[in-house]
């Protein structure tokens, strides 16, 4: 079973002991499309990653290109010439580095709602991008993508043709409460007391487009959303926060009511009646469920977001270890 994990590159200082060997996958988070080639100029601590290489063991180790709101795909790969220069770039990241392959993270083809360019040429355009991409790699090398939880994403793909090429898919089965209404984030199954998507219905949706189960990687979160001054599930509201990491968010929870768990959605939460803070959240006891669906489902793993917000004990990433193998 695949466990992956999302780094964020300039937070990084490090896998903490033992993580190397509960970890199978690692994404580099993120190269940046800058004048039509991928870029880690903005990287700060290069030697780290570099340190990580060496010592990977049995580990992948891969590059992540993109994240919410970073733009210049569109332009990137909308011709023969510009995808040459793109996919060419970031062969030449991957080798320099010695990394394992390359995980893709536009956010999202043929969608402006991160504020990004976008045209409805960019599904065959990605087919085409992720074609030539295959072909410099080779074979040897690992293509992936992180993929939106909505039905929108999926159809934005050529997933037929796509799934001849990538290795798996990343859905990102967390992020996905409303943003005008108090819901879960991260739930695997619908609940009674929600109606916004879940991680099994999103599933659903990428293998009835031609995801075969053995290339689907489930996403769990490592840190919470926070809606303020509001009255609790289902009631109005804006744009949930953020409660930081894995600690921040249990502190969080104890000062609400403590944590709650919906048994149905498989999830976490907090309710703060008085402040009105509503918190959702995945713990280990979600993770523990998710596995098990990994498990049962034949799914290829399951991936998080993000390496940092475990606890300094690596709490959330040993629930994941000691689970899958129990």
């Amino acid at each position: 079973m695949i466990t992956a994990a999302y780094i964020y590159v300039e937070k990084f200082a490090g896998l903490r002991t033992g993580d190397a060997e509960r970890l199978t996958h690692v994404n580099l988070s993120f190269a940046l499309v800058k004048d039509g080639k991928g870029s880690v100029d903005h990287w700060s601590n290069t030697e780290i990653i570099r340190e990580l290489v060496r010592n990977k063991g049995k580990l992948k180790v891969i590059l992540a290109v993109g994240g919410w709101g970073a733009g210049g795909f569109s332009p990137a790969v909308a011709t023969e010439e510009s995808r040459e220069l793109f996919a060419q770039s970031l062969v030449d990241i991957v080798d320099d580095f010695g990394l394992d392959g390359i995980d893709m993270d536009w956010e999202y083809p043929c969608d402006s709602v991160a504020g990004i360019e976008a045209s409805p040429a960019d599904k065959p355009n990605y087919t085409a991008f992720i074609q030539l991409l295959r072909d410099k790699l080779g074979n040897d090398k690992i293509i992936t993508m992180a993929a939106g939880g909505m039905q929108s994403c999926a159809d934005n793909l050529e997933i037929p043709k796509l799934v001849e090429l990538m290795d798996f898919f990343n859905i990102m089965t967390y992020d996905m409460c409303p943003w005008d209404y108090v819901s879960y984030h991260p739930s695997l199954y619908p609940s009674d007391f929600t109606k916004n998507n879940n991680a099994d219905t999103v599933i659903r949706i990428y293998e009835k487009a031609g995801v075969p189960r053995n290339k689907l990687v489930i996403g769990a979160a490592f840190y919470g959303r926070v809606y303020r001054d509001v009255d609790g599930l289902n009631a109005p509201s804006g744009i949930p926060g953020f409660s930081g990491g894995y600690t921040d968010t249990l502190n969080l929870a104890e000062a609400a009511s403590g944590v709650q768990y919906d048994e149905k959605a498989e999830t976490a939460y907090a309710y703060n009646a008085k402040d009105r803070i509503f918190l959702t959240f995945d713990n280990s006891r979600s993770l523990k469920a998710k596995i098990d669906y990994v498990q049962s489902t034949g799914l290829a793993g399951l991936m998080f977001w993000e390496y940092s917000q475990d606890t300094d004990d690596s709490t959330l990433i040993k629930t994941i270890f000691h689970h899958k193998n129990s």
